[in-house]
């Protein structure tokens, strides 16, 4: 029985930890380029126990042979899901969209990161210049590593599919648009919808996406599945409490007989 609470509770926990990453999905179904969390559950430590008494001194109670007993879940392996998001138009000529698996190059203060997230701003440096920037305020990078300067005289900016960004006089940059093989076990959130590379992620020049000016990316947040999935979490989480329910009441049962018993 005392297995039994533990199971329960290390199930209530992952209920817990699932329960709140719906509400983070939930949170951000308006958030441009967010990537919604994921993850799944996995057994704890599993025993095996083969056909020994449980207590042959006082009866001769003996354990099915073979017989597998589970410790507890818990929640794992949490990841985003770098799927297509939609592409909302907004008109603003700073707002970048991509189409396909790419990602945006972004400096900040803690280094190189990378994001979805493309409702940019010309954001005023000390020396008065202007460089494309997120929201924060942390450059985008062109394909050279450098950020983007807004030319003093430019009046206009257009940015072609292939990333080409294209200033009045006909001056040009390129961005630093990349790709990363398997985004999901590649990539570590850092907050603010930017990724940094983990251990063993390489990230390399776009050449199956495509950029849209005047839009961004949406949040690929599915909201009929995500409540479907609240009621999941729910039943699972009350699940596990009545496990617990039932196993205190069999260890005060048991408490009892053996008062009796004495």
């Amino acid at each position: 029985m005392g297995q039994t609470l533990w199971n329960g509770l290390s199930g209530i926990n992952a209920a817990n930890t699932w329960i709140d990453q719906i509400a983070d999905n939930l949170a951000n179904l308006q958030t441009p380029g967010y990537a919604a969390e994921q993850g799944t559950f996995a057994d704890l430590l599993t025993m095996q126990v083969y056909g020994n008494a449980t207590d042959p001194s006082v009866a001769a109670r003996v354990t099915q042979p073979g017989w597998r007993g589970g410790t507890g879940t818990v929640r794992t392996d949490e990841q985003r899901d770098f799927s297509q998001a939609p592409i909302v138009h907004t008109g603003i000529p700073t707002h970048l969209a991509i189409q396909g698996p790419g990602f945006f190059t972004v400096q900040t203060p803690a280094g190189r990161m990378y994001t979805r997230a493309g409702n940019f701003i010309w954001s005023r440096r000390p020396d008065g210049s202007f460089v494309l920037a997120t929201q924060a305020g942390d450059p985008v990078l062109s394909a050279t590593g450098q950020p983007i300067v807004k030319p003093a005289d430019a009046t206009s900016m257009s940015v072609s599919p292939d990333g080409t960004l294209t200033f009045g006089g006909g001056r040009a940059v390129k961005l630093g648009l990349v790709e990363i093989g398997e985004p999901s076990s590649h990539l570590l959130p850092e907050g603010n919808n930017l990724y940094r590379l983990a251990p063993g992620g390489v990230a390399t020049p776009a050449r199956d996406s495509s950029v849209v000016q005047g839009a961004v990316n949406g949040s690929n947040v599915d909201e009929s599945s995500t409540m479907a999935e609240i009621v999941a979490a729910q039943d699972f989480y009350e699940e596990n409490a009545q496990a617990i329910s039932i196993a205190n009441q069999l260890m005060g049962l048991a408490d009892t007989i053996r008062t009796s018993g004495g």
